[in-house]
């Protein structure tokens, strides 16, 4: 078996009573999760699916845990998928990534999965007298792909081996300091990588898992809600998504892990100088993490990201190619056991991304070296060695730990009739937090309101521009290329009032007031949250502030659809359905 299969089973064997993961309905022994995932990797391999990917189909839960360790068990390379978002967005990742099998919880294909093999995961153990299925032994057999924004408009797919995960769940007790009497939080989108965090930070010390539900999730009050009532004493999350959190007495809480973003200690300082928190980098196509600052110290600023994890190499690099000296800015290149294989059918963007450099080792001397070029510019502290992170050397974005490239979002934007051009660039909003900015070339002045709900059909809700401008030119350089820089000091096109004033609408006035707080602007109007300065986060933490103010449950993807006071004032009202 792979060396990651052998050393989460050995814990497994050591804590066959100990709760390894729960939910709100359903908790399961390490003894029982490991046999129901026996039972799933038994299930794909007589489905003849050991060998091309399968989609996790699935919602936060126990199922999705045992259906990521089944195919783990049977060499299947798992693809987690957000069942919410767009189908035609899921199209696009089970054709990106050749999948040809999908678990979800009733065995049935959803209509936009098309012919793909459907089964369940299982919640039992092998029968009696059933062959057991061997587990995979091929270290670099792909254990999941990741989808990351791609810059031709389609999702990216990462393929991340068995010897990648090994190698951060080798390393992460100890850095982490977690053993097996802590509850880990399982709060980060089943898409993102740093989902693998939270499940080996649990399973590979015999801590138990505890999952929240979608309710729990939102930033905001929830979370510290969520942490006390489960006595949770490690988590993960974005810095963004930490500082929308009310900082609340957790005497069970020890440890935070911050990552995906810049970490700015301003709004954490009291959050940093309360608990042990660490600040983590890592690509996906380095495996979670690679570089890690244990403790964060509340005077701390900027905040390094640290050094590498053991078995991560780290250079800094100049346009050359070659190392600078410590203190000087460069790009961060990494090696070692945690990079990924490289892009599914992509060559070329691999061959860019994932070089062989001669590069000097510990010893000095010169050694052909497999990298991943992050696109990241940092510098090493001449003090003491530790990185910095000073941002990013190409047009890639980072809104709130979600990597997106812009390329992805204009696509989109151009193959809605009536745009001629798009460009995206990001600013901040009047509630400071970086928020993403379409500028489309039309003669409509009013498509932004109709293009922000169809991008939302396609795109994800990270994706979904927070202000959308038409202009009748898109400013363009002598080469006739957009002008990015001259876009970004134009000032904002304004737009006409209209709307129906909020009161007239019958709007509570505890909603208008938290409408002005997430826009900065009255809610005397009802054009839309995103136009009047709000941003993702700023809809989120509005919804939950009614959804849990009124005990209503207003579903998100509606309101990014029609983000406006007059839909609110529908949604609240007796026997309307959003």
């Amino acid at each position: 078996m792979t060396a990651l299969n052998r050393l989460l089973t050995k814990v497994a064997e050591r804590h066959p009573d100990k709760v390894a993961v729960a939910d709100d309905e359903h908790e399961l022994t390490y003894a029982a999760l490991f046999a129901a995932a026996e039972h799933t990797a038994a299930r794909l391999c007589e489905r003849r699916l050991g060998g091309g990917p399968v989609l996790l189909a699935l919602a936060p839960g126990t199922a999705w845990v045992t259906a990521l360790l089944g195919a783990w068990h049977a060499g299947v390379p798992a693809v987690p998928i957000d069942v919410t978002h767009p189908h035609e967005r899921l199209r696009q990742i089970a054709a990106a990534c050749e999948a040809t099998g999908i678990l979800t919880p009733t065995g049935t294909a959803p209509g936009w999965a098309g012919d793909l093999t459907a089964l369940a995961p299982a919640t039992t153990p092998l029968p009696p007298g059933t062959g057991r299925p061997g587990l995979c032994a091929d270290e670099e057999a792909t254990a999941c792909i990741w989808h990351t924004s791609g810059s031709t408009g389609a999702p990216k797919p990462v393929l991340v081996p068995h010897r990648a995960v090994a190698a951060r769940a080798a390393a992460l007790p100890k850095w982490a300091g977690l053993t097996f009497r802590d509850r880990v939080a399982q709060l980060t989108a089943l898409t993102f990588d740093a989902v693998l965090w939270e499940v080996l930070a649990a399973l590979t010390v015999g801590a138990r898992l505890q999952i929240a539900a979608p309710r729990d999730r939102a930033p905001g009050p929830a979370l510290p809600r969520f942490l006390a009532t489960h006595k949770i004493t490690a988590f993960t999350g974005t810095p963004t998504y930490l500082a929308a959190a009310p900082l609340t007495e957790l005497p069970h809480l020890r440890r935070i892990v911050l990552g995906g973003e810049a970490l700015h200690p301003g709004p954490l300082k009291l959050w940093i100088s309360r608990y042990d928190v660490a600040n983590a980098y890592g690509p996906t196509e380095a495996c979670v993490d690679a570089i890690v600052h244990r403790r964060v110290s509340p005077g701390e600023d900027p905040v390094p990201i640290g050094f590498p994890l053991p078995g991560v190499r780290a250079w800094v690099l100049d346009d050359d190619q070659q190392p600078v000296a410590a203190g000087v800015a460069g790009e961060l290149y990494l090696g070692g056991a945690g990079l990924a294989t490289g892009y599914l059918d992509k060559s070329g963007e691999t061959a860019k991304a994932f070089l062989l450099l001669r590069l000097p080792g510990p010893d000095g001397a010169r050694r052909p070296e497999r990298v991943y070029r992050t696109g990241d510019v940092v510098r090493q502290r001449p003090q003491d060695g530790r990185f910095v992170f000073l941002g990013r050397a190409d047009d890639q974005l980072n809104l709130g730990g979600v990597r997106l490239e812009p390329a992805e979002v204009e696509q989109a934007a151009t193959q809605m009739p009536g745009v001629r051009a798009a460009a995206v660039l990001t600013d901040r909003g009047t509630s400071g937090r970086p928020r993403l900015v379409l500028h489309v070339e039309t003669d409509d002045t009013d498509l932004p309101e109709r293009l922000r709900g169809q991008l939302a059909d396609r795109l994800p809700p990270a994706a979904v521009p927070a202000l959308i401008t038409a202009r009748p030119a898109l400013p363009r350089t002598s080469t006739g290329k957009i002008d990015r820089r001259a876009l970004a000091a134009e000032p904002e096109p304004t737009r006409p009032e209209k709307g129906t004033a909020a009161s007239e609408l019958g709007l509570p006035e505890a909603v208008a007031s938290w409408w002005q707080e997430q826009t900065g602007a009255p809610a005397a109007d009802a054009r839309d949250l995103f136009a009047s300065g709000g941003d993702s986060l700023g809809a989120l933490l509005l919804l939950q502030q009614i959804n849990e103010t009124y005990g209503t449950e207003i579903p998100l993807d509606a309101f990014y659809a029609d983000p406006t006071t007059r839909f609110l004032n529908t949604a609240l009202t007796p026997g309307s359905t959003p």
